[in-house]
């Protein structure tokens, strides 16, 4: 019963000096019993409240954790994926600096041979100071010991096996290049391939218009080209800084 209540009842009640015992008792009782009532209805009505205010919390709690748990878990599986394709990325550019290797180790040894075989037809010494000297018998004698030397090394046994060898390995690796690059296309970048395609053509071309000079210099500035830009590209796609 509401105060107000209370006193409206009160109100009602027409007091006077015959009023009995039992009607005083009566209205302390109801007014006691009224205050208690409120006090307690009130008081249920907080723990019902808090109760339901609980359960909301909780449920709302329950979802909050298994959306985190969910993204934790999408993130997770992202990173784990992510991680896997560094590695399949880095085994495939390794597997073509591994082929490069070799493709390099020919060229330079044809730059190489025919530096040597030119310094020993055309820039040796001797022949500098022909136009000096009409003749220099030591430097002569000096370029004849030369070349036999030179001629006796590129043809011995072992120099053509190992200019051989080197040659089928850089035939191998060529063409396995292009092959590399069709398996492994997921994980390379689609600029290695033109790379690759661009440098097979140019090794295997002649220009009518170049010297041996100009020819194997183009071979060896293709080579570095090729290898430096297809370094570029994976540090890019592998995220490497250096």
């Amino acid at each position: 019963m509401q105060a107000q209540e209370f006193i409206d009842l009160l109100s009602k009640i027409q007091f006077s000096q015959t009023l009995s015992w039992q009607a005083y008792i009566l209205i302390a009782f109801v007014s006691g019993g009224a205050g208690f009532l409120s006090s307690y209805l009130k008081e249920k009505g907080k723990n019902y409240a808090s109760k339901e205010d609980f359960e909301e919390l909780k449920g709302q709690l329950a979802q909050s954790t298994k959306l985190v748990e969910d993204i934790k878990a999408k993130v997770s599986e992202k990173t784990w994926i992510s991680q896997q394709i560094w590695v399949k990325k880095q085994e495939a550019y390794e597997a073509v600096f591994d082929l490069l290797i070799h493709v390099n180790k020919y060229v330079v040894r044809q730059v190489d041979d025919f530096e040597e075989w030119e310094y020993i037809d055309k820039y040796h010494p001797y022949f500098q100071y022909l136009q000096y000297n009409e003749d220099n018998e030591s430097l002569r004698k000096q370029l004849e010991k030369d070349k036999a030397e030179y001629n006796e090394r590129v043809n011995s046994p072992e120099h053509k096996d190992e200019a051989e060898k080197l040659k089928q390995k850089y035939e191998v690796a060529i063409d396995n290049l292009l092959d590399l690059v069709d398996v492994k296309a997921i994980y390379l970048n689609s600029e290695v391939g033109a790379v690759v395609a661009k440098l097979k053509i140019e090794l295997a071309r002649t220009y009518d218009e170049e010297d041996w000079d100009s020819h194997f210099q183009r071979l060896s500035t293709e080579t570095k080209n090729a290898i430096n830009k297809i370094k570029e590209i994976s540090k890019v796609e592998l995220k490497i800084e250096t």
